[in-house]
């Protein structure tokens, strides 16, 4: 199940929540599924998403589509349970805007800025819907998302969806981990990070917060 699907069970109709949270227009037509729609009334957008060859793998275009918004509907509601226990957590990616961009303008910026005492260090989150991580103790960070993390020295948190589990990882260099030149299913390099089964603890947006808090500190 992939994540379109898997947060419809969570969170409801995607659209719905979209269109509350202000989503912009064009977004919300992608999660209804209307390509057609996309493509009469929302010709830059529809163009923007049939350039991202590259992020949408083997999915259709529309699928992809969906399966991103989607994915931008989880990371909100992620920050705002964050922010209800007290994590100062504001989106900081190119995505921010929660409008597909072209293939070109996509990056690897960590989702998130958090801060704390007047301190601040980058979060990225990723996420799990299969329950992966937990059958195989395996995550893998796909492009140079793994890189891009050591660089900015970010924070990442792992949510599964499936398990209503997570992880968090400080230091991405001390986790073991290998490089992948070609990773089967998405046709691109990944590293592959080991994930033991006692890293994943039940999601306690609490000690989330609070484990966040001390390692900006």
């Amino acid at each position: 199940m992939g994540a379109f699907l898997q947060l419809s069970t969570i969170l409801g109709d995607l659209s719905t929540v979209a269109k509350k949270l202000n989503y912009p227009e064009s977004s919300i037509c992608i999660l209804r599924g209307d390509i057609d729609e996309l493509h009469n009334k929302f010709p830059s957008t529809y163009d923007n998403l049939i350039s991202c060859y590259h992020n949408r793998d083997n999915r259709l275009p529309i699928l992809y589509g969906q399966d991103l918004v989607a994915s931008w509907l989880y990371e909100d509601y992620l920050m705002h349970k964050l922010k209800i226990v007290g994590l100062d957590i504001v989106g900081s990616g190119t995505d921010k805007n929660r409008e597909i961009l072209p293939n070109t303008i996509v990056s690897t910026d960590s989702d998130c800025l958090v801060s704390y005492n007047g301190k601040k260090r980058r979060l990225e989150l990723v996420n799990d819907h299969k329950g992966f991580w937990k059958k195989t103790h395996k995550c893998h960070l796909r492009d140079q998302k793994f890189k891009k993390i050591v660089e900015t020295d970010s924070i990442l948190l792992g949510i599964s969806t499936k398990d209503n589990t997570y992880f968090i990882i400080d230091n991405i260099l001390t986790v073991p981990s290998k490089y992948l030149p070609f990773h089967t299913l998405w046709h691109k390099p990944a590293q592959e990070l080991t994930i033991m089964e006692t890293d994943l603890c039940l999601i306690d947006y609490n000690t989330i917060s609070e484990q966040i808090k001390g390692m900006i500190m």
